[in-house]
């Protein structure tokens, strides 16, 4: 059965089968959508992972820049929640165009029951937004839950290569949840 659908009974022969999806795998929600998120969402999709790429500009938002991503939402950064609900088993990725819009989506995301927060960036971009974030009342505890830099470290540089470290990385989390 498809994502949310009904149970459905399948007659085969003399056989009645009753189907029912009892898992639904988590989304990965894309913050940004610049050029590693346009060569990430394919990557990931490629190994079933289910993306939505979240954009506060529209030129990089289209949904033609990510044919594989079940939506492309434009959205203000500074309201999340009024656009999607993040659940327990999402993941959220950050790769907005700047400090200020990184620290907007990671003080949001901290609020939510995500099983993976991954941020792209440099180690002086990350002291920099985890001071903000501190300021506003974040704990070393709840800055432990975030990964950053995001991705394997295999030495990318190129948009495809970041998008191959992250697509690992994700495949990692997820393995380990799935035997915990």
């Amino acid at each position: 059965s498809g994502l949310g659908a009904k149970p459905s009974q399948i007659q085969s022969g003399q056989s009645l089968y009753y189907c029912e999806k009892l898992i639904e795998a988590g989304m990965v929600y894309i913050f940004g959508g610049g050029h590693v998120a346009q060569a990430l969402v394919p990557a990931l999709s490629a190994v079933d992972f289910r993306c939505t790429v979240l954009e506060d500009r529209e030129d990089f938002c289209r949904k033609e820049l990510f044919p594989q991503a079940e939506a492309a939402i434009l959205i203000d950064n500074t309201r999340v929640s009024d656009f999607i609900t993040i659940r327990e088993d999402d993941y959220i990725v950050v790769m907005t165009r700047g400090h200020k819009d990184d620290t907007l989506i990671q003080a949001q995301a901290l609020k939510t029951p995500a099983h993976y927060i991954g941020v792209i960036g440099s180690a002086r971009k990350t002291a920099g937004v985890f001071a903000v974030l501190r300021s506003q009342g974040f704990t070393d505890r709840d800055l432990s839950r975030i990964t950053t830099p995001i991705g394997l470290d295999i030495g990318s540089e190129t948009p495809a290569e970041i998008a191959v470290s992250i697509t690992a990385q994700l495949i990692q989390v997820r393995a380990a949840r799935n035997h915990s």
